[in-house]
This record gives structure tokens, C-alpha cells and sequence, in this order.
């Protein structure tokens, strides 16, 4: 899938080019996805669920076809909202079972319309590769979770340096809005995919103030 190489920064912001190249991706999408061991879900459930209580409500931001809300459903999560860009995803993401509730949201046009402190935990996995407004994003997420609750992202490493991401996540941190538990080091990304050697994922975790 060599066309998903170089989507992040040319189209970073593009909406519907996004929405176009997901949807026409969709049919392929888990096997794809799977052949490249692509375990980011999974493992950053498992630092959301370390730190949230299965009956709280989450928000998955880009749940795409469901990898995220299937590794909650596994962790005993059974009320979990699903947002994406992409309704061809979405409707993938629906036969999953995992999701109480889904909906077509886009993350690049802030704010959303979503409730603000709706939500006891929020996680967002391979998704801040296109938002390029890494504070602004954090902020929108925070406003959606309730006082104590916690926020997992992930983040490549060449965009992790490239976009200031710990910037960001300390400005949070500074003013009150979010405590950091932590900023993981790299992690695999996609490490059977060629195009993408070289690039690891970090995780953010932490607890809205």
C-alpha cells in the first residue's frame, strides 16, 4: 500500500482526500494493515485500560474499521463511541460489535460538535499523523473527558519531533488541563511494511486535570 506513504504531511489537513483514499482503502484495509504487524491498538488499549474502569464511557478518535474498540471489547470495555472520517470505515467498525455508538466526525475541524466532558477515557491511534495542530488537537481532546479521566495517543517519531509534539503535550500540562504519566520511547510501528523503516511510534498517556 505504497500509496499510504506520504499522505501525512501532503495531505495532512485535506479532509476529503482523506476521506477518499480511507474509504477506497477500506475493502483491504485490516489485512494490509495486519500483514505490516501493525500492533499500536492493542497496545495502547492496554495503557488506557490500565488506568480507566471497563464500565466508563470511551471515545475511540479515528477508530477506522475497529482495531482500537475490539482491543477495549477484548479488556472487558462494552460502552465505547467510534469516530472517523471515513464512513466506509465506519461501517467495517460496526460489524466489529465493539462499539455502543458510531459516527462520521472529523478531527481537523476544531471544535467538534461532541459534548464536552462526555467521556471517561478518550484514545487515539494512528490518527495524529493528520493532524498537523498537535496543541490544538489535545485541547479538543481534553475538553471531551470528564475531570480524572484519561487520554492515550499515539504519534510517529519522525512527527514527533517534526510537529513539537512534547511542546504540546507539556503546554497542557503547564496550564492544568492534563497531568503527563507518560511519554513512552519508541515502539514499533508498522515493521513489516519497507517503506516505512525507520519510523516508530511513541505513546502519550495522561490524566485530564
Amino acid at each position: 500500500m505504497a500509496r499510504e506513504e506520504g499522505l501525512a504531511e501532503q495531505f495532512a489537513s485535506d479532509s476529503e482526500t482523506i476521506r477518499s483514499i480511507y474509504n477506497e482503502w477500506s475493502p483491504t484495509y485490516d489485512v494490509d494493515t495486519d500483514s505490516w504487524g501493525y500492533e499500536a491498538p492493542v497496545v495502547a488499549a492496554k495503557m488506557l485500560a490500565s488506568r480507566t474502569d471497563p464500565e466508563g464511557q470511551i471515545l475511540d478518535v479515528g477508530c477506522g474499521s475497529g482495531k482500537v474498540g475490539t482491543a477495549l471489547a477484548s479488556l472487558g470495555y462494552h460502552d465505547v463511541v467510534g469516530v472517523d472520517v471515513s464512513p466506509a470505515l465506519l461501517d467495517i467498525a460496526a460489524t466489529t460489535g465493539a462499539y455502543h455508538a458510531l459516527a462520521e466526525v472529523d478531527f481537523t475541524a476544531l471544535p467538534t460538535d461532541l459534548l464536552e466532558a462526555s467521556f471517561a477515557g478518550l484514545i487515539c491511534v494512528g490518527v495524529m499523523t493528520y493532524l498537523p495542530e498537535v496543541e490544538a488537537v489535545c485541547r479538543e481532546f481534553s475538553r471531551l473527558v470528564e475531570p480524572g479521566g484519561t487520554i492515550v495517543v499515539s504519534q510517529r517519531t519522525d512527527l514527533f519531533e517534526s510537529r513539537n509534539t512534547q511542546a504540546a503535550f507539556d503546554a497542557l500540562a503547564a496550564d492544568g488541563t492534563w497531568s503527563i504519566v507518560e511519554v513512552t520511547a519508541a515502539h514499533p510501528y508498522l515493521p513489516g511494511h519497507s517503506e516505512y523503516e525507520g519510523i516508530d511510534v511513541r505513546y502519550g498517556v495522561f490524566d485530564r486535570q
